[in-house]
């Protein structure tokens, strides 16, 4: 299935090492990102976190946004030199090459890890250090449970949120789906199928192969009487190791 497009509507900073199988194989893609995302940080939540970001053990970072927007905050208010004190963990390639670059060492337990490898990781460093996870407004995800599972002590700091999509950009991505057809579908989350469908009005699924990236999202289409070719196991990971086997293989 190699010479079929593949649709990805995740932005590059928010979709893990599949951002690096995007880069590697650009004409099997058709990255069209219907999520756009900003700074976003409030004061109050910021002039406590300068006040007690030595008081850290880990950094967790769940993609390379969240990396990208905290240095931004880190940077803007001269923590630099805290935050080198602290351990940084990563679940994927950009993230590291991101935050090396920016002098801050990552340690990314496996290839394509997962929320519980890091945490396994984080157990056999120490038990009892504090975890400081930057995320994106209203956006769950799911190391900070895992964290409250184990009740180890876990802060969520705010550095970004999403942003509407501009006319302009919505104009240059449908012209995108429509010179490049993509044959292949993901719908990495529940709300991707609405964006997609939003987004391309000519879009008809029951002509396409369609990834789901989880059994929710599944469950979502079959509810549709969409009938998905391919179900992910809900992590950026899974995707990327089944578009490897089952549609660029």
């Amino acid at each position: 299935m190699s010479s079929k497009n593949i649709l990805v509507t995740a932005p590059s900073e928010m979709c893990g090492n599949l951002k690096l199988l995007i880069d590697q194989n650009p004409d099997f893609f058709t990255h069209t990102p219907l999520e756009q995302y900003e700074p976003f940080i409030q004061r109050e939540e910021s002039d406590a976190l300068k006040a007690l970001l030595h008081t850290f053990t880990f950094v967790v970072y769940g993609s390379l946004g969240n990396a990208k927007y905290f240095i931004r905050w880190v940077k803007e208010h001269e923590q630099m030199d805290v935050i080198q004190n602290l351990v940084h963990f990563v679940m994927d390639k950009p993230a590291a090459q991101f935050l090396e670059k920016n002098g801050v060492p990552a340690i990314m337990p496996r290839e394509n890890a997962r929320p519980i490898d890091i945490m396994e990781f984080m157990l056999r460093v120490s038990k009892e250090g504090k975890t400081l996870y930057p995320k994106s407004k209203e956006k769950a995800e799911e190391m900070p449970g895992l964290l409250h599972e184990l009740q180890m002590p876990v802060a969520e700091f705010t550095v970004s949120r999403e942003k509407e999509l501009q006319s302009g950009t919505l104009k240059s991505h449908r012209l995108k789906f429509s010179d490049e057809d993509p044959k292949v579908i993901l719908f990495h989350n529940r709300s991707s199928v609405t964006r997609s469908v939003t987004a391309f009005p000519n879009l008809n699924l029951s002509e396409k192969v369609i990834i789901s990236g989880s059994a929710g999202v599944t469950q979502m289409l079959v509810d549709k009487a969409i009938e998905p070719g391919f179900e992910a196991e809900g992590s950026w990971p899974s995707i990327g190791e089944l578009i490897q086997k089952e549609i660029l293989s």
